[in-house]
């Protein structure tokens, strides 16, 4: 029987390479420091032209001036300065033109005149990335909180959110 592959031949995308993994994996981080930095210029600079930004609570921030406001819905908490994301466990599922990455983000905080570190929040996020003009970029970015109520959960007591998130149906 023929793979997909075969089946598709020159039409199929490549396999996803490692140094487009790496490409992906840099793409984050620029996101990440841009937003701990307080540069909502460079989160967009992250995202297509087209790009979506989907906070915790659901909310829908589109193209550049959206995702300009969604960086600036965390940037300007009073309490923002001095939070650095943590992102971890990444699992990519894509070819060498697009590409979900899966992956839980911590938040950490250091107050300093008290010199108490604390973990803020925890969550997951599901990023797709496309290669446009030899360069991975973010298309959508959809955040999740990660607690024992909220996130992807299949055991007992879950909702059908949880299942839905576990099972990648978001």
């Amino acid at each position: 029987m023929p793979t997909l592959r075969q089946n598709l031949g020159d039409d199929m995308p490549a396999p996803l390479s490692l140094e487009d993994r790496a490409a992906i994996t840099d793409r984050l981080g620029r996101y990440v420091w841009a937003l701990d930095s307080g540069d909502p210029d460079g989160v967009a600079a992250c995202f297509t032209p087209d790009g979506v930004g989907i906070d915790t609570r659901g909310n829908r921030y589109d193209g550049p001036g959206g995702i300009r406001r969604f960086a600036s819905t965390f940037i300007n908490l009073p309490d923002f300065r001095g939070r650095q994301h943590q992102v971890s466990h990444l699992w990519f599922d894509g070819d060498g033109e697009r590409c979900a990455v899966f992956s839980y983000w911590t938040v950490i905080k250091w107050y300093t005149e008290e010199d108490r570190k604390v973990v803020a929040s925890t969550g997951w996020s599901r990023d797709t990335l496309v290669k446009t003009g030899g360069q991975w970029l973010i298309k959508e970015r959809h955040l999740g909180w990660f607690s024992d109520r909220h996130g992807p959960w299949i055991g007992v007591d879950a909702t059908d959110e949880n299942i839905g998130i576990a099972r990648l149906e978001i």
